[in-house]
Order: C-alpha cells, then sequence, then structure tokens
C-alpha cells in the first residue's frame, strides 16, 4: 500500500504541474475551444491513471523479475546462457519500449516510409541486446566502465564521419529514446541481480551502475 501511495504522489507531482500550466495558458494568453480543453483534462486524467497501472506493475512485477533472472544467470555459470538471454530479454524489452516506438512513427512520417516504423524499432533493439550483453559480461569479468566508454564512443566518433547529418540525428535520438520507463527499470535491476552474487561486496555494489549508459 505505501508503494501505491508513494506512485501516486509522484505522477501526480509529474503531470499536474504541466496540467496546471496548460490551464494558464488557456485562460490568459492562448484560449482554447472547448472541445480541445475537454479532450486535454480527460486526456491528463486518463495519463494519471494509466501512469499509476504501469509504474506500480514495474515496481512490483518488471523489477523483481530482473532482480531474480540477474541472480539466475549468474549462478549458472554458463557465459553462452548468459550472452543468450541477455540478446533476447535485451531485444525484447526495448521493442516493448514505448518512446521507441514513438520515435520510430516520426521517423517513418518525416522520411516518407523510406525508413520504416518497424525496420528502425528492430534494429535499435537488437543493438540494445548487444550492448546490454556487452554491459553484463563487463560485470562479470570486472572490466573497468571507462575502457567500456572510451571503445564504444570511439566507434561512434568514428562511425559518424561516414554517416550522413540526418542519421547521425537521428542515431543519437534513438538512443535517447531506448532508456524509457521500461528498459531502465529491468536494466538496473538485472544488473543489480548479477552484481549482488559476485564474491567482491564493495566492487559488486559499483558494479550495478552504467549497464544503461553502456546499452544506450
Amino acid at each position: 500500500m505505501d508503494a501505491l501511495k508513494d506512485i501516486v504522489k509522484e505522477v501526480l507531482a509529474s503531470v499536474l504541474p504541466i496540467t496546471f500550466i496548460v490551464l494558464v495558458i488557456h485562460f490568459t494568453i492562448s484560449p482554447l475551444n472547448s472541445s480541445m480543453l475537454y479532450a486535454f483534462l480527460l486526456g491528463s486524467f486518463l495519463v494519471i491513471i494509466g501512469l499509476i497501472i504501469f509504474l506500480l506493475g514495474i515496481d512490483q512485477g518488471l523489477e523483481p523479475i530482473g532482480h531474480g533472472v540477474g541472480n539466475t544467470l549468474t549462478c549458472s555459470k554458463s557465459f553462452a546462457a548468459i550472452i543468450t538471454i541477455c540478446l533476447v530479454i535485451g531485444f525484447f524489452i526495448s521493442y516493448a519500449e514505448p518512446d521507441l516506438h514513438i520515435l520510430a512513427r516520426q521517423v517513418d512520417s518525416v522520411t516518407s516510409g523510406q525508413f520504416g516504423h518497424i525496420i528502425m524499432v528492430v534494429v535499435v533493439s537488437i543493438g540494445i541486446g548487444v550492448m546490454m550483453t556487452l554491459g553484463m559480461l563487463r560485470i562479470l569479468r570486472g572490466v573497468r566502465l571507462k575502457y567500456v566508454f572510451a571503445a564504444a564512443y570511439g566507434l561512434i566518433f568514428v562511425l559518424s564521419i561516414f554517416s550522413s547529418f540526418d542519421f547521425i540525428a537521428i542515431a543519437f535520438d534513438a538512443s535517447g529514446a531506448t532508456t524509457g520507463a521500461v528498459t531502465v527499470p529491468f536494466m538496473l535491476a538485472l544488473a543489480g541481480g548479477i552484481s549482488a552474487m559476485k564474491a567482491d561486496g564493495q566492487s559488486s555494489e559499483t558494479d550495478s551502475f552504467g549497464l544503461v549508459g553502456i546499452a544506450s
């Protein structure tokens, strides 16, 4: 019950200020017609209800599952299993990310279908699966995070030289769209589950961070 109260407070603190600002603008600077105002108020109410249910599901279901999967993968001591499962999980949690679908539809619309919605979601999801797997292997192998970031960003900058400006902009927007309400909690829980099973306590606590940055 306490978790539900905290989630309700968080959602109200996020949505109500925006609603208030729009209403102030409506009554002062730029009035909306009645139908648009009613649609906005109804939409705000539905957003509040939807976010409460969504975040409660993540808190009660997604995070415990991620932590449990991380523990199980570490206990298996099979790198083949870890690589396979992380690839699959990374792909599907990214594919389920609403922010990525919104961006992909926008890109599809702007490019007149030349870069399709589904193609973009699938390609980005594959990339998330690969990078999440590398992040998990980094935790298990104890590789310093700065080396992983240096190699990843070095590769990004090299590829940027040979890419078009439009594609670079889309690529960086896609990396931000993948770190949404579905992927981030699950990645953090998964990394925490794997790190908790490592023998060196202090190192394992710090290793649980950085996975979201690597994946995105």
